[in-house]
């Protein structure tokens, strides 16, 4: 229950020690009774975080009724709500087509999420635990490990293009899947740190702002990620012996300023650094013009529709790539300035 603010007047007791009175509402709200111990956390910001004891370790549950669902999807959605919402414990009752949820839920598990595993399983119910803390895989790791394979994905998917490699494509579309799964990781940890500031403190994050500041972040490099995957199954779909080196060849100029816009833009936020932020925001005017200009003269060459289609979709997602990167760009200037206090 939200209530407003209140004025507690500070009383000295036993010659040394302040106190102030709690609440009673506040304390009967979040369950505090007399004999009970409450956290007390100094905060950055000069503020005291009050933490009733008993609630700390409390493993947090969440049920999933799916005997009503119509669909395995629908279930599916829930059941990701859930964990980026960080219930530790997911239980779920099945009703009718139990194999083809359950199927599908451990797909998913396996697929896209990180540190689950099921800890029971009956007939008609499931229960999935999460085990993997931030403590084991703090969310500023887990940020780094993103970018590096979203980094890898977009050199090997215009690698694969330039030496006409499709078996290294398909690779590149496969590690997409584990881009999502980080994703979601660490989207899961930003939300619990909002909600929760001893959370935030152990992941290393100042404020709530940090926070919004890193969760647009990873989802601008989980859309860098997704074009580097879509660029590699354009490439599938094209015949590329009908390409010539030289056009192969400036494509890949194109990807190689593009990629190095969204490095800068990540070295900015390393640093916070907004000097070395602006200037790859600046460079994507340029790229752009780059862009349009090889796309007017694909349009210009004898090659069949599909090719040109293709080619200027490639050239559109390694503009998309630069556009995300000016965005952490812009963020990363957010969090540099300091607030306002």
């Amino acid at each position: 229950m939200r209530q407003g603010i209140q004025l507690r007047k500070v009383q000295l007791t036993g010659g040394s020690t302040y106190i102030i009175s709690l609440p009673k509402e506040w304390a009967s709200d979040v369950g505090i009774k007399p004999g009970d111990y409450i956290q007390v956390i100094p905060q950055p910001d000069q503020t005291l975080l009050l933490v009733p004891g008993e609630k700390v370790e409390e493993r947090s549950e969440a049920l999933i009724d799916a005997i009503s669902a119509k669909s395995p999807e629908e279930v599916v959605r829930e059941f990701i709500a859930c964990y980026l919402t960080g219930y530790d414990v997911i239980k779920l009752k099945f009703g009718k087509k139990v194999d083809e949820y359950k199927a599908c839920l451990k797909d998913v598990m396996r697929s896209k999420l990180i540190g689950l595993e099921t800890i029971e399983e009956s007939t008609n119910q499931m229960v999935v635990r999460c085990f993997l803390g931030y403590m084991d895989f703090p969310i500023k790791d887990a940020l780094k490990r993103i970018h590096s394979m979203t980094l890898s994905m977009c050199i090997d998917a215009i690698r694969s293009l330039k030496n006409r490699d499709k078996s290294l494509a398909k690779d590149v579309i496969q590690r997409d899947d584990e881009i999502d799964r980080l994703y979601l990781f660490v989207v899961r940890g930003l939300k619990l740190a909002v909600e929760n500031r001893i959370v935030m403190k152990e992941m290393g994050l100042m404020n709530p702002r940090e926070c919004l500041g890193y969760r647009l972040i990873v989802k601008s490099i989980e859309r860098i990620a997704d074009h580097a995957a879509r660029i590699a199954d354009i490439i599938l779909s094209l015949n590329l012996s009908k390409i010539n080196s030289n056009l192969l060849k400036d494509i890949s100029s194109v990807a190689e300023r593009s990629y190095a816009i969204y490095q800068e833009a990540i070295n900015s936020l390393y640093k916070l650094d907004i000097k070395q932020a602006n200037d790859s925001i600046m460079k994507v005017k340029e790229l752009t013009g780059m862009e349009e200009n090889l796309a007017e003269r694909i349009f210009k060459l004898r090659l069949d529709v599909e090719t040109i289609t293709g080619l200027r979709l490639i050239l559109e997602s390694l503009r998309r790539i630069a556009e995300y990167a000016a965005d952490i760009a812009e963020i990363v200037i957010n969090l540099a300035i300091k607030p306002a206090c």
